[in-house]
């Protein structure tokens, strides 16, 4: 029997059970731990602190990787989170970044990411998960400050063209 998640609640049935149900439900409880880091207090005032911090982490890879950047109101790096990828992309799910920005208790966010086969244009592929990061980032209030691409030789700002206004 297959059932979507709109049928668990037909309105047609009754219930006949004069005995309350006893639930057993796992709860779940968030703990913020701050680990130690050999990172200084860096704040992020324009794209080339960005990419300084970033090359050191994507720029000499192989494979596509991507680092989000948690920020406090002062414009402060409060953590760091690196996904692998492959050869020449990397998934992206919005959950998992919303995730970690919210564990970190971010205030923005900067997305960066590799393109290890030298290109510094921006992919379809590129737009469209800025553009959903961004809607997102909206609703929960937590701003997507840029999207910076990362070679060996150059680092390009989603943010400075013109698309990123369109949004």
């Amino acid at each position: 029997m297959n059932t979507t998640q709109t049928d668990i609640f037909p309105t047609d049935r009754k219930t006949t059970n004069s005995k309350p149900k006893t639930y057993t439900v796992q709860k779940f409880r968030l703990s913020y731990v701050k680990e130690t880091t050999r990172l200084n207090r860096i704040r992020i005032i324009n794209r080339n602190d960005v990419s300084e911090f970033c090359k050191q982490y994507l720029s000499p890879l192989p494979i596509e990787n991507v680092c989000i950047i948690a920020l406090d109101s002062g414009n402060n790096i409060i953590g760091y989170e690196a996904l692998e990828g492959a050869t020449n992309q990397c998934a992206i799910y919005p959950a998992n970044v919303f995730r970690f920005l919210l564990s970190a208790a971010a205030t923005s966010f900067i997305i960066s990411h590799n393109h290890p086969g030298g290109s510094s244009r921006p992919s379809e592929a590129d737009w469209n998960i800025t553009e959903r990061l961004q809607s997102i980032s909206k609703m929960l209030e937590i701003p997507l400050l840029d999207h910076i691409l990362i070679t060996e030789t150059d680092c390009i700002s989603l943010r400075e063209s013109s698309r990123w206004n369109q949004n």
